[in-house]
């Protein structure tokens, strides 16, 4: 009989949180979208995009959102339609139960600009993926530039690290990985301001701070030669001083090459 009665229980419980879902629903159904909520989570570091940015990619879309049923929204189609766009890296959208839809967005960070051969201009962020320009910011970054050959279109996401561009984007390859040393290095990411690919597929540095020309040579090897120039920076030049040198040349093994003004 116990048994019979806690069977009971529960079937009046489940009726009811089925009935209850029903009424939820339904009432969701009804809802009307009366807004558009755009949170652009690091807009003070990086202002490549704007709420009126994401407002005009949805209705120059002609996406049907403000009010329709919040039901029929579709949330899905509104993130590849954001995450479309190189500057973003991430992007959320949901709708809620007052009638709102959410969208939220993160912007990829550049770690290095790129002007290539043939004077096109992008960045790349920390996971090798291409940021288009942007007129409205342009970040302080690193800019590599010279016989630089873009294997793909810079207006549409694309990343380096993709496996069709194994052959294609060794030399991108080996500036990310350069950028990405220099960037998390004080001192090289305040003294190195500029590189330059030559025709020979060998670096050449512009420093901030002194008028010399860094020789790097190729990109193998690359944290040793720096290392070799810190060592040179610092019981070298403080003895002769930084205006001495017109070229330091970095490419020979276990020596430091200079050729006075």
């Amino acid at each position: 009989m116990k048994k019979l009665k806690k069977i009971s229980v529960w079937i009046v419980v489940l009726v009811y949180l089925i009935g209850i879902s029903g009424f939820v629903t339904q009432k969701h159904e009804g809802i009307l979208c009366n807004k558009i909520e755009v949170i652009i989570a690091d807009s003070l570091a990086k202002r490549f995009l704007n709420r009126d940015d994401i407002n005009k990619l949805i209705l120059s879309n002609n996406l049907a959102v403000l009010g329709e049923p919040i039901a029929s929204i579709n949330t899905d189609s509104i993130e590849r339609l954001v995450l479309a766009n190189t500057m973003v890296k991430n992007c959320e959208a949901y709708t809620t139960v007052d009638g709102k839809l959410n969208i939220k967005v993160n912007q990829r960070e550049p770690v290095v600009r790129i002007i290539d051969m043939y004077n096109q201009n992008y960045y790349l962020d920390a996971e090798g993926s291409i940021i288009t320009m942007s007129s409205r910011f342009t970040p302080h970054v690193l800019v590599v530039n010279g016989n630089i050959k873009t294997p793909f279109s810079i207006r549409k996401v694309e990343n380096i690290y993709a496996k069709q561009y194994d052959k294609k984007a060794t030399h991108l390859r080996e500036i990310h990985e350069m950028s990405m040393f220099i960037k998390q290095n004080q001192f090289w990411n305040s003294q190195i301001e500029q590189m330059y690919l030559n025709k020979k597929g060998e670096y050449e540095i512009i420093p901030r701070v002194g008028p010399h020309l860094i020789i790097l040579g190729n990109a193998e090897g690359f944290k040793e030669k720096l290392d070799k120039l810190w060592i040179f920076y610092n019981e070298g030049l403080k003895n002769t001083g930084w205006n001495k040198y017109l070229k330091i040349n970095l490419k020979y093994k276990d020596q430091i090459v200079c050729s006075k003004i």
